[in-house]
């Protein structure tokens, strides 16, 4: 797999929608900066460490980015014949799987924190650098993070596999994590209403602005999105062994 993922990283040096998420990234920093900053004064300092920590926990916009990147290199897997080459190879489907996930889920994760890295300096230059007041939580943020980008990616993969199309793939893993809003909204339109929050992905993640020494709160939000990846790559396994790839 190690092979696969060098090949991956090979291909996203060249690859312009990749330069194009990086560029995005870039963009959405700028604008949150901007918004940071303006809202930020000497009473109510954004420090270093605050920015750097809400900047890798925030990003979901870029993330969305990266899921289309995922399923955009998928679907050029299966155009070009390069994933009946891998098969032909003796290459295991999970192997490719798993490598498409965890290359393009390393690569939102470094961006992310580069990005954080950036606004930190930034933010350190006016307010100062800060403490970490609970270095527990932060610390388990960021595998909450890790782990939330996981599933997204994971599901961009499978939906990608299921329809090798970029557009429907990439609406589809929007949607499905999203399914316990979207079922809520529209028995709400029946005035029936109903709460799905704890199976919901975003209700339990983290953020520094709940930061505390409570660390049982992490458990429903690892328990949620290990469910959802362990979802996402039973069937995405599942369809990709029983697809006859020509």
């Amino acid at each position: 797999m190690k092979n696969l993922m060098r090949g991956h990283i090979y291909h996203l040096k060249k690859d312009k929608l990749f330069f194009g998420c990086l560029a995005f990234s870039l963009i959405f920093l700028a604008s949150s900066l901007r918004l940071t900053f303006a809202l930020a004064s000497e009473l109510i300092p954004v420090t270093g460490i605050e920015t750097l920590m809400s900047t890798f926990l925030s990003g979901d916009i870029v993330l969305y980015a990266f899921m289309l990147l995922t399923a955009n290199i998928i679907t050029e897997t299966y155009r070009s014949g390069v994933m009946k080459n891998i098969i032909s190879h003796g290459i295991a489907k999970k192997q490719y799987y798993f490598s498409i996930v965890l290359t393009v889920s390393a690569a939102y994760l470094l961006t992310m924190l580069v990005n954080g890295m950036i606004a930190g300096v930034l933010a350190f230059s006016k307010y100062g650098m800060g403490t970490i007041s609970y270095p527990a939580y932060y610390a388990l943020s960021v595998i909450a993070r890790a782990l939330f980008a996981l599933v997204y990616i994971s599901f961009a993969a499978t939906t990608t596999i299921y329809t090798r199309n970029t557009i429907a793939g990439f609406i589809s893993a929007l949607i499905i994590p999203n399914i316990p809003q979207i079922l809520e909204m529209a028995l709400r339109v029946f005035k029936i209403q109903i709460d799905l929050d704890f199976i919901k992905t975003s209700t339990h993640m983290p953020s520094t602005y709940a930061a505390s020494n409570d660390l049982w709160s992490f458990l429903p939000c690892f328990i949620v999105l290990c469910g959802y990846f362990i979802l996402s790559v039973f069937f995405g396994l599942k369809i990709l062994k029983q697809q006859d790839i020509k």
